[in-house]
């Protein structure tokens, strides 16, 4: 289908390649990828994708609930394959796969490099220079779902086994291809990790990409930190010109209409299963806090299978262990009402194995001032925002939408929004600790953190999700390709595809203009 578009419309080359690092396992998320690669296209930048021909069997198609037997991991890789090549062929993009960079004999050596890796030297393995444990690792984490390595060992070599082949095809493909930029997804497991690790060993500029809260709309961000991945944050650039501006009263109000929207409207992805907003908030705290005139704090659990812990220095190994060492602190805290909220996904996606059975496993019996929240009670976010005092997270995006309100919030990591003078910055377990003793006197955000606050919000929440109007189909839940509408991918056809085609390239941030911000109001 995409053939004609590309044989009429193909610009002269401009003698720059991207190379498309999209292993496959969720078509879905080539129907944006194969669709930005025709962008470049087009514009006349060489284009090539690598995708996974099943040179392992360890991937983050894998789950633990599935019940398939590592031995047989292997026979879904055809189904797989095809599914991925198919929507490239259909988009007309040249591609490779990732088998045909490592021959047998250096899968063979691969595999024998494995035989001593267990879980507690996993973070040991690499490829040449390259460490890729943590890659492993944390696949790993997503595989279980919340379960326990134990009865589980025998995927820590797959893993990396899977993760020594990702990075040395990534090797040989950055020799022969040469990219001057690659471009792949969030990912951090075993399928995209090594590479996008290797190309930054080389400085290969990166671009990356999430989705985001709202339909079709998508962050990106150009990486140059291995250890630093939050596809969430932007550059240090970009956030000084944030914070030196002062938001309109039109901007004021458009972050305002988006954060009504997202609680009364529930126009957000991240909120399933929402619960109604009440506005009572005596009412709540006689539930919750048993009438007591202490200050109230929420502690807000994260997925604790999530990669998101990949994606910035945090102050703990695991999320469980963050939980664990909260508890066991506040515990100590008596003069503070604490709630420690699961977070509500559990209700649903892995109560047998959560936060919620952590606690439940290692705390039989807590004090009267610490209480828990279970997933599948009923308080909307915004009532909990109104109900507490101040909140405790990691990387949670609730932290920041606490700030908004005025709320003091403490972070036990580097979150996208921490490190920008409106949050208490835990970054180590002993400072984290300390903050969590003072929270008693920490006071609301000042006139200026609340500000900077809403500047942040501002660019993240507004201008830095970007629509993509091609993929927008009212018959998909997500997203997916309008074929009916690939004229969209011109130059010149379409505003939205023209920024990100020059963002990529030219490396600046994603962030929209004022002109571009008015135009994706027409497209909510």
């Amino acid at each position: 289908m995409m053939e004609d578009l590309l044989a009429t419309s193909r610009a002269a080359p401009t003698g720059q390649r991207v190379l498309f690092w999209v292993p496959g396992g969720m078509p879905l998320m080539l129907e944006l990828e194969s669709a930005i690669a025709v962008v470049l296209m087009v514009r006349g930048i060489d284009i090539h994708a690598i995708i996974c021909d099943g040179p392992y069997r360890a991937c983050m198609a894998r789950e633990v609930d599935d019940s398939v037997p590592v031995a047989e991991w292997q026979t879904t890789c055809s189904a797989c394959r095809a599914a991925t090549t198919e929507v490239l062929e259909a988009m007309a993009v040249p591609y490779s796969s990732n088998g045909d960079y490592v021959p047998e004999r250096l899968r063979a050596q691969l595999w024998d490099a494995t035989e001593s890796i267990r879980w507690g030297n996993l973070d040991d393995v690499k490829c040449g220079d390259l460490p890729v444990g943590k890659n492993a690792r944390s696949a790993i984490i997503r595989y279980l779902q919340g379960h326990s390595i134990d009865g589980h060992e025998e995927v820590v070599r797959e893993y990396a086994y899977s993760a020594l082949v990702s990075a040395a095809a990534a090797q040989v493909a950055y020799d022969r291809h040469k990219p001057d930029r690659v471009f792949t997804s969030h990912g951090t497991y075993v399928d995209w990790g090594p590479p996008l690790h290797t190309a930054l060993t080389r400085s290969i500029p990166v671009t990356a990409w999430m989705g985001s809260y709202l339909t079709a709309r998508f962050y990106f961000r150009h990486i140059d930190d291995g250890s630093r991945l939050d596809f969430h944050n932007m550059s240090d650039a970009a956030w000084e010109a944030c914070r030196a501006r002062t938001l309109s009263v039109e901007q004021n109000e458009r972050l305002d209409a988006f954060l009504r929207d997202r609680y009364h409207k529930q126009v957000s992805f991240d909120m399933k299963h929402f619960h109604e907003y009440m506005g009572n908030v005596d009412a709540l705290r006689g539930k919750y806090s048993g009438g007591s005139d202490k200050p109230v704090w929420g502690i807000m659990s994260h997925i604790n299978w999530d990669c998101v812990s990949d994606y910035s220095p945090m102050a703990y190994e695991t999320f469980d262990d963050w939980m664990l060492d909260t508890v066991r602190t506040i515990v100590e805290i008596p003069e503070v009402q604490w709630l420690v909220k699961v977070h509500p996904a559990e209700a649903w996606d892995n109560p047998d194995s959560g936060v919620q059975c952590l606690l439940d496993r290692h705390f039989p019996a807590l004090p009267s001032h610490v209480r828990i929240i279970r997933a599948e009670e009923e308080i909307s976010p915004l009532d909990f925002f109104h109900l507490v005092d101040g909140g405790v997270t990691v990387y949670g995006t609730s932290g920041l939408e606490l700030a908004l309100h005025g709320k003091p919030v403490i972070l036990a990591g580097e979150a996208h929004y921490g490190g920008k003078g409106f949050t208490h910055d835990g970054l180590n377990p002993d400072d984290y600790r300390a903050l969590l003793r003072k929270a008693a006197s920490i006071p609301i955000l000042t006139d200026e953190q609340w500000a900077l606050a809403r500047k942040y919000a501002y660019c993240y929440f507004v201008e830095r999700q970007i629509p993509f109007p091609v993929v927008r189909d009212p018959n998909s839940t997500w997203w997916s390709f309008r074929y009916d509408k690939r004229e969209m991918l011109l130059p010149g056809a379409d505003p939205f595809v023209d920024f990100l085609c020059e963002r990529i390239m030219d490396g600046q941030d994603f962030v929209m203009d004022e002109g571009l911000v008015q135009l994706a109001e027409r497209h909510t």
